[in-house]
């Protein structure tokens, strides 16, 4: 019998460690599938007349976060020569590159008036998107500055022959050289557009494999065990690392990219864990193995938020959970005189159906119900003064109007009332909170016409559409 223990438990373990082993094989999978590879045409050998080949840049681009920007992995640029693409790490090599310098001869330009040092400064521009701070010549030799910081010059230094033939192109990140007073053609350029040119599939599938041909990464996950999280939820927490290695052997060193993921029955997302617990995977989660219907099943869903996003120790003492109607509300902090904390809303079933952090108001409680499209809805906009929408008022008499609704919903909802005199815009009475009644003086000097018509739309927050109103109270005066 002890024999058959150890045997099944070393079976168990063998199995979770096989089933780690494969969701971890499925990550990397996903991981390597969100790879982007950007391909951007930088000078089309139709677009300008100082290179006769096409000159792109490739990126291996990754993201650490769904709605963040791109790491760039990997760099190569590459000149089309004969059909042939050849790639380059570095800009600058490129351009010194004999292939580079006969793409140049092969245009048959020739680098000798300042209309052709425009042009050239122009393809610079092309190349490392700065206008350039203009250049001077001394001889057969032609200085670009692209920058300058106080002493710092970058600069391209140009030769050509005595016909204006280019010889060589050198990059200086810090030129050693008192420049002119006055540069030449400072900030000119030629303007030129890629729009008509294209890359072809070839060549695309060509410079995606070559970059992933010349990078050294990996991708490290290490699964984040939360118990309280497995008590309640399917949802797996997954601490990962882009590791780049670059350089040559025995002179490399390591970059490193941390992100975490998020992933739930085969979906995957990208995000840190601050937000976890209002994103639609982690409620999908919970709706798998989870009901709260008791203080026991209150105390799991606490025991989580203490270890996904605990309170300081100022809100030590605030921090409680409890029950109202269909809500769960679980106390977390204190803003000035506001309770703010995590709002569940449960179905008849006890399933969580919305998860919001939020402020714990009357307001606030209002808001969350109407999310939910059996919530009957009334603003009770109604008319208290005058008594009647049909009004007779003697020539010059002001008139006052009085328009009670609940206030709780309307701030809820984020409402405001619109105002119109006789079909055309005239105020408003909206923000971050409102108070009931509205009230209105109209001047008798504004009655001028025997017959006016005032309007007054309740309206969505952000909306001005006032066929879809949420209220609408319209006022017909006649002047005697």
């Amino acid at each position: 019998m002890r024999t058959l223990f150890i045997l099944f438990f070393a079976f168990v373990n063998i199995t979770a460690f096989s089933q780690n082993n494969a969701e971890q094989a499925k990550i990397k999978d996903y991981l390597e599938s969100t790879l982007l590879n950007k391909n951007t045409i930088l000078i089309s050998k139709t677009s300008q007349n100082i290179v006769a080949s096409d000159i792109f840049q490739s990126e291996l681009l990754f993201s650490t976060n769904h709605h963040d920007g791109h790491n760039i992995i990997q760099l190569q640029y590459f000149i089309k020569t004969e059909g042939k693409l050849i790639a380059f790490k570095d800009r600058n090599d490129m351009l010194a590159s004999s292939e580079f310098l006969e793409s140049i001869k092969s245009k048959k330009f020739k680098l000798i008036t300042e209309n052709d040092g425009v042009a050239f400064q122009s393809v610079l521009k092309l190349l490392d998107f700065q206008r350039g701070l203009g250049f001077f010549t001394e001889e057969n030799t032609w200085y670009f500055i692209r920058d300058k910081f106080f002493d710092d010059i970058k600069a391209y230094i140009v030769t050509t022959d005595n016909k204006g033939q280019i010889l060589s192109i050198i990059y200086q990140d810090e030129l050693k050289k008192t420049l002119p007073e006055t540069l030449l053609q400072a900030g000119e350029n030629i303007d030129s557009t890629n729009s008509e040119a294209s890359i072809s599939t070839k060549d695309n599938d060509f410079m995606h494999n070559y970059l992933l041909a010349h990078v050294n990464y990996e991708f490290e996950v290490t699964p984040l065990d939360f118990h309280s999280l497995n008590k309640i939820s399917t949802i797996s927490l997954n601490k990962c690392n882009l590791k780049i290695t670059e350089g040559e052997p025995g002179n490399s060193w390591t970059n490193n990219i941390p992100f975490m993921l998020i992933s739930n029955n085969n979906e995957y997302i990208k995000s840190s864990v601050d937000g976890l617990l209002e994103m639609p995977i982690f409620l999908n989660s919970l709706q798998e193995k989870y009901t709260i219907e008791t203080e026991d099943d209150a105390r799991l869903f606490q025991n989580v938020l203490d270890d996904i996003a605990p309170v300081s120790q100022f809100g030590i003492e605030l921090k409680t959970f409890y029950k109202k109607d269909n809500m769960w509300f679980f106390v977390r902090e204190k803003r000035f005189d506001d309770l703010y904390g995590y709002i569940l809303i449960v179905d008849d079933k006890n399933k969580v159906s919305y998860i919001e952090y939020a402020i714990i108001s009357e307001e606030g409680i209002l808001r969350l119900k109407m999310k939910d499209p059996n919530y009957k809805v009334d603003y009770k906009f109604k008319l208290e003064q005058p008594t009647t929408t049909k009004v007779k008022v003697k020539q010059g008499e002001d008139l006052y109007v009085e328009i009670s609704f609940d206030a709780n919903m309307v701030n809820a909802a984020g409402a405001w009332i619109l105002t119109q005199r006789d079909g055309e815009d005239a105020g408003m009475y909206a923000g971050t909170s409102i108070d009931s009644p509205f009230t209105k003086r109209i001047t008798g000097a504004a009655l001028e016409n025997q017959f006016h018509t005032y309007e007054y739309y309740l309206l969505k927050n952000g909306s001005e559409d006032t066929k879809n109103a949420l209220g609408k109270i319209k006022i017909e005066i006649e002047v005697e």
